[in-house]
């Protein structure tokens, strides 16, 4: 299989992880940038280090976060002041590296949180107002005067003019789609709402991308983080020839019309155009070469990050875990992105699978933040197994090992042990903590312990366990970890 050189969103596990664990599942290889060069939280990247470094890369692709590239990562482009001309100019790379080039931008977010740890720092003050005020703004499109506010209007300019120079670079990014440097463009939509500015300007892309004729190539949903993975599925799949065909299962009837917290669109939407993504062809049952199953959206604002729940409803986890054990017992390679609730997997679905052996069957599972980053790994870890068998390099170890990571993080880290850990420490689940390095230790090790306790009640994957030692806070704070899955012996 190929080796993909890849510029990631950030420094986080999903982004600069995920994507080799998608790629090793198909027996393919991927490059990183040194870590001095990618950003780490509020500190950007370089993204001249990053457009030198790609420029003279050998690699059969590229996968690239423009904003990256652009910018220094995610979070810079909220806070960095680049001109246009800048960001274009270090874009300039794109035309030097390796070929074909996979990119993904994302539509600035609006979160609605008095916190401002990855927003400029007004946002600790008036973060709340300023989400109601980007909502009054797009219902108010076309009205003769601007929303009520009570935010001062030099902040409501900053806000809008770095979202304009955003916009006008995701515009240039259609650009360079068009003129056939970017292969491939996925414009992301990241943590969202039905009424936003930011839903606007995706709205107003979409509207582009279907004016020059490059809805085969530029591809519009929710998501951001995991967007990586599903550019280095698409890889693969180009590379091999082959696009799997992928059905998609749910339980409920009306599930795939259910709108996930944190998104504009409903799931079925953004399946759509992530399968797309992918390199993946969604088909009816009877044609399908494997099957995506939805655990869809369920009612209500429990949140595992931000509110978590005591408990959660056993209907829907138990009619899924159902239909993935008949899927299973036709001989169909079945991926299962759990999408119930925000920020963690659903415990009731985990335990339901794991106590008849039918989790370790799987072909791949997500069920991480929105629903969005669910549905993308999942996707790409099912269209990376499809490509594996065809080409005959699939790695079922590596298969295996991914399945393990995402359990672990995404249930026995987000929805069991993250909430137990932070009413230990007495810390608002609503904004993000912060553990200073005389902490770390003792956190890290209370993490591992909970991890430990819970992985072997589950036993959900034989022959893999957590590595001792290996648990880190790679942003300094509780919301994400980084580990390193290993085998038992």
């Amino acid at each position: 299989m190929i080796d993909i050189a890849l510029v990631p969103l950030d420094d986080r596990p999903v982004c600069r992880s995920l994507p080799a664990l998608v790629a090793a599942v198909a027996g393919a290889r991927v490059q990183v940038p040194p870590a001095d060069l990618l950003p780490a939280q509020r500190r950007p990247g370089d993204p001249d280090g990053l457009a030198r470094w790609l420029a003279g890369r050998r690699a059969d692709a590229t996968v690239v976060a423009l904003e990256t590239l652009g910018l220094g990562g995610l979070i810079a482009s909220r806070l960095r002041d680049d001109p246009v001309t800048a960001v274009l100019g270090r874009w300039a790379a794109l035309r030097q590296g390796p070929a074909p080039v996979y990119a993904a931008t994302v539509v600035q977010r609006t979160p609605d949180a008095d916190d401002a740890g990855e927003e400029p720092d007004y946002w600790a003050r008036h973060g709340r107002a300023l989400h109601a005020y980007s909502a009054a703004l797009h219902r108010g499109i076309g009205a003769a005067e601007l929303p009520v506010t009570t935010v001062p209007a030099a902040i409501r300019r900053d806000f809008l003019r770095r979202r304009q120079r955003n916009h006008v670079l995701n515009q240039a990014a259609l650009g360079l789609a068009a003129e056939g440097v970017l292969d491939t463009l996925v414009v992301g939509a990241d943590d969202t709402a039905v009424a936003a500015v930011g839903t606007a300007e995706w709205q107003w892309l979409r509207t582009w991308t279907s004016w020059l004729e490059l809805t085969d190539r530029v591809l519009a949903h929710p998501g951001a983080d995991e967007i990586g993975a599903v550019l280095v599925a698409r890889a693969l799949a180009t590379a091999a020839g082959h696009a799997p065909r992928i059905a998609v299962a749910c339980a409920d009837p009306d599930g795939l019309d259910r709108v996930a917290r944190y998104e504009p669109v409903p799931v079925g939407v953004g399946i759509a155009s992530q399968a797309a993504a992918a390199g993946a062809a969604v088909v009816d049952h009877a044609a399908a070469d494997a099957v995506l199953v939805v655990h869809p959206p369920q009612p209500g604002d429990a949140d595992w990050a931000t509110a978590p729940p005591a408990d959660t409803d056993p209907g829907p986890a138990a009619r899924t875990a159902a239909l993935v054990r008949r899927l299973l017992a036709e001989g169909r390679p079945v991926a299962l992105a759990d999408c119930a609730l925000g920020n963690g997997a659903d415990p009731r679905l985990v335990a339901e699978l794991a106590a008849d052996g039918t989790y370790a069957r799987l072909a791949g599972f997500a069920g991480w933040n929105t629903a969005g980053n669910t549905v993308g790994s999942a996707l790409a870890t099912l269209v990376a197994y499809e490509v594996g068998r065809a080409a005959g390099t699939l790695d079922r170890s590596a298969a295996r090992r991914l399945l393990a990571h995402r359990l672990v993080d995404d249930h026995v880290w987000m929805s069991y042990a993250r909430p137990r850990l932070r009413r230990e420490r007495g810390t608002d689940p609503t904004r993000h903590d912060h553990v200073p390095d005389a902490e770390t230790a003792r956190v890290t090790d209370r993490i591992e312990q909970l991890l430990r306790e819970r992985w072997r009640h589950l036993d959900a994957v034989p022959g893999f366990a957590v590595a001792a030692g290996s648990v880190s806070l790679p942003w300094h704070r509780t919301y994400e970890i980084d580990f390193t899955v290993e085998e038992d012996r």
